[in-house]
């Protein structure tokens, strides 16, 4: 294969669109790729096509941009080409983009190499209407194409359709319809013979709603196919195909094949020809300039240059024995493209492509923006699906044709759906009817009713609504627009929210009800003073309409109703009727106490709330006043009467006692005289029977002591066990009189106390008067001091008496009370003795207690505090 060869082979296996022109703007020729991407048969336009006819079928394809299909033309044809020139091309519909080079030839002509880099720029949801629609298009044509509405009139044409129908650019102006069209070629003479005249009745009255297909032979003896094709709106597509053999000179071959390197070296991309023998046959200045680091020479083999790049690191990491055997596996009989990262930190496109004779050739393209641009693009994307992923809510996009674009796992779950019925392509129409047949869009007509709803709704505006799932869940349903079109659809579980929202309505419903049925009345202020709930008894009690007691009313506007309305007297005396609350009207905590006008008696408290806001609470205690009159006055009337009692309890005792002095007095000195016989008998009667009153009298008078209002004995320093000796000693004769045994134990180093001494001697007289009187003849009495549990002192008098059953001993402590009748008349008292002795006990802040049982006689304990004891060398130096 010569060099020349090689090079039109290289030129044709490109997968980049390369067209080759003359001097003159006229085609040379233009390979495979370059006729793909405009979406036409290379033998429609032969070699010599004028550049002009070449670029409006790409004008009229979009492919020189948007705007003006003419216009278009007339700039690309203004453009300098004797220039190198690289520029980038969107198509008019903005689906595509182009890497455009023009480079000069040699012999003055040049060549144009378009690099597809819509990848580059595509924008992902727009760019799927606009490149179905090109799709749709590119598949349709074969050649010319005419584009008709559903009323014949012409939308769209090329020049391949002008030059293969006959007809011009003016007769084709205006958006003409097919019959004029056709009329306009019949009267410039294209249908003469009988053939053409049929073809000019056919093509009229076809019914354009089903696929035709014709052909004609036209005067210059061209052939040319036309084929009509309905399309959706009702019009209809046709593409008109040149089918006239020509052979290409064999002149054209060698002129186009002597071109071919400079083809090579004016384009952008790196090009390497292998041989059958898999040796370099031939390479551009791009192929080395872009394998920079990875030397090449003609005659090299691919072993060689494999081994050689798989050694300094060109195809990646690993042992470069293992590299070298990969990309010596690799099958070069058919087409490869893969993309790679080369150590220096560029990116390359590699496409290779078997050749006729065995070879193959490799094409490179620099594509490192295009990688960094897909890897951001890649990273994007995995940070927006963990975001969506980690949504709370549910979330879909849909697209302009209301399809799923994108989607969360939550979404399916919070609406009902099975895990795998959303997903990307799926219509929402579709779900919906989904779930209206699941039965999650609830009961029915309620869910009929909500069907049609949503496929009616208007998603270019905002909508929202609120809906209960099967599962009892309350979901907040959001519908937004987005600015393609599309919208999104936001599930969001408001359950909990709604749930405490009945419960708040809930409790503010109880709130009311222990509001309207509160006995007080109640009104809460914020903390700017103005009422936020009160109940109607809050306005009865304060005088004020229950209507004029509503929220938001400040306290001063109610202040100022009441004063209308003479709540605090006159008006003009108001001010001095409140005093300090005139300028104060909410304190807390607060209480204070009013008398209306009625006589009713009104109790206002305010306590602050939490929130620094007030509630204060009116109570009626008309009622509790005058019970509380009622009770003072007889609390009054008691203590006048206890305490001319005391007085006469006093009094005649005072008035008893000293006749009786008088009488013992006389008994004692008759006695004292020697009198004998019935006169001494009598004599010691009255004396004892005196005695006996006597103690009754001085008992009575202590109880009256004891009572309240009489003045509180002196406490002073007492020695605890001198003070019951002394108490032992003065009824010891009464204890030898009555056969019995009586003694004192204490503890060593006993403290003393500080008492009223009198009180003390009092009581343990009465606990051993007592214990004397109910112990039999032989029995025995003990005094015993000793500390207690409690920190203080405990002095005890012990009997071997007849004792007291323990459901009795409350009873004993009462006054006037012997505990059995029999008793009674066994032995004397009045039944003072306890009651007395507990009395003065506890005037001293002790306390006595008794235990007892029947047979086993009875323990008198009293019991001094912690508090009023005194040290053992602090009571020798106080008492005297």
């Amino acid at each position: 294969m010569t060099r020349e060869e090689g090079a039109l082979a290289a030129l044709k296996a490109l997968p980049h669109a390369v067209a080759i022109f003359e001097p003159g703007d006229r085609l040379v020729m233009a390979n495979a790729a370059f006729w793909t991407a405009a979406g036409a048969e290379a033998s429609r336009f032969p070699p010599g096509t004028p550049l002009r006819d070449v670029l409006r079928l790409m004008a009229f394809r979009g492919l020189l941009g948007p705007g003006d299909p003419q216009q278009r033309v007339t700039e690309t044809l203004a453009l300098d080409r004797s220039l190198h020139q690289t520029r980038h091309v969107r198509s008019a519909d903005g689906t595509r983009m182009w890497e455009r080079s023009t480079g000069p030839l040699s012999n003055g002509g040049f060549v144009v190499c378009s690099v597809d880099i819509t990848a580059l720029n595509r924008a992902e949801g727009m760019a799927r209407a606009r490149i179905a629609l090109l799709e749709r298009v590119l598949t349709a044509q074969r050649g010319g194409i005419a584009l008709f509405d559903a009323d014949q009139r012409l939308m769209l044409h090329n020049a391949a359709y002008r030059r293969h129908s006959g007809t011009t650019l003016e007769t084709l102006a205006g958006r003409p319809t097919l019959r004029e069209i056709m009329e306009s070629l019949e009267r410039a003479g294209e249908f003469l013979s009988a053939d053409d005249r049929d073809h000019l009745r056919d093509a009229i009255g076809a019914d354009r709603s089903q696929p035709r297909d014709a052909q004609r032979e036209r005067a210059d003896g061209t052939v040319v196919r036309f084929l009509s094709t309905p399309q959706p709106d009702g019009g209809f597509l046709i593409e008109s195909d040149d089918v006239t053999k020509l052979r290409r000179a064999e002149d054209e071959a060698r002129r186009r094949a002597a071109i071919l390197d400079g083809v090579l070296e004016a384009l952008p991309h790196g090009i390497c020809v292998w041989g059958p023998d898999r040796s370099v046959a031939l390479f551009n200045d791009a192929y080395t300039r872009l394998m920079d680091g990875a030397p090449l020479a003609v005659g090299d083999t691919l072993e060689d240059v494999i081994r050689r790049r798989a050694a300094a690191g060109e195809y990646g990491p690993g042992e470069a024995e293992k590299v070298y055997a990969r990309e010596m596996a690799r099958d070069l009989s058919r087409p490869q493209a893969r993309r790679r990262l080369r150590a220096n930190g560029t990116a390359l496109d590699i496409r290779t492509a078997p050749l006729p004779d065995g070879g193959h050739i490799s094409v490179v393209t620099d594509i490192t923006e295009a990688w960094r641009a897909e890897a951001d693009a890649r990273h994007r994307a995995a940070l927006l699906e963990t975001a969506l992923a980690s949504m709370r809510h549910g979330f879909v996009l849909y697209g302009p044709d209301r399809r799923v674009v994108v989607n969360n796992a939550l979404a399916g779950e919070l609406a009902g759906h099975a895990p795998d019925d959303i997903r990307p392509g799926r219509s929402l129409d579709d779900l919906v009817r989904m779930l209206h047949a699941s039965g999650a869009l609830g009961d029915e007509p309620e869910a009929s009713a909500l069907l049609q709803h949503s496929l009616a709704m208007d998603r270019s505006k905002p909508h929202r609504w609120v809906r209960r799932s099967p599962s009892g869940r309350v979901l907040e349903v959001f519908s937004d627009p987005t600015p393609d079109g599309g919208f999104v659809i936001t599930h969001v579980d408001a359950t909990a929210l709604a749930e405490a929202e009945a419960a708040a309505q809930q409790r503010a419903a109880i709130l009311r009800v222990m509001l309207e049925n509160m006995r007080h009345g109640i009104c809460l202020f914020d903390s700017e003073g103005r009422v936020v709930a009160a109940n109607a008894l809050a306005a009865d009690m304060t005088g004020i309409a229950a209507e004029e007691l509503r929220p938001g009313r400040h306290i001063l506007e109610l202040r100022g109703a009441q004063i209308a309305s003479g709540e605090y007297g006159p008006p003009d005396q108001a001010r001095a009727a409140l005093g300090e609350r005139w300028d104060q009207p909410l304190l807390a905590p607060d209480r204070y106490v009013r008398r209306r006008r009625s006589g009713r008696i009104i109790e206002v408290t305010t306590d602050r709330t939490p929130d620094g806001g007030y509630v204060r609470t009116y109570s009626d205690v008309t009622e509790d006043r005058r019970i509380r009159d009622e009770l003072e006055q007889a609390r009054a009337a008691a203590e006048a009467a206890s305490e001319a009692k005391s007085r006469f309890l006093a009094t005649m005792s005072h008035e008893l006692r000293t006749p009786l002095s008088a009488v013992i007095g006389y008994a004692e000195a008759m006695l004292a005289e020697g009198a004998e016989g019935a006169v001494a008998d009598y004599a010691g009667a009255v004396r004892q029977a005196g005695r006996q009153l006597l103690r009754v009298i001085e008992d009575v008078l202590d109880v009256a002591r004891a009572g309240p209002g009489e003045a509180e004995e002196q406490a002073a320093p007492v020695d605890l066990m001198a003070a019951a000796t002394a108490a032992l000693r003065m009824l010891e004769p009464a204890a030898r009189e009555a056969g019995l045994r009586i003694g004192i134990d204490a503890a060593p180093h006993l403290p003393g106390a500080r008492c009223a001494e009198r009180r003390l001697r009092r009581v343990l007289l009465a606990l051993l008067d007592n214990a004397i009187k109910f112990t039999p003849e032989g029995g025995s009495v003990r005094v015993a001091i000793a500390p207690d549990d409690q920190g203080g002192v405990a002095l005890s008098v012990a009997d071997s008496g007849i004792g007291i059953a323990p459901e009795d001993i409350p009873r004993a402590f009462e006054p006037f009370t012997q505990i059995d009748t029999s008793h009674a008349r066994r032995f004397g008292g009045a039944g003072l003795g306890l009651h007395l002795a507990r009395l003065l006990a506890e005037a001293m802040g002790g306390r006595l207690s008794l235990e007892s049982r029947p047979g086993f006689g009875t323990n008198a304990t009293l019991h001094l505090p912690r508090e009023s004891l005194i040290a053992p060398a602090a009571l020798a130096q106080e008492t005297p």
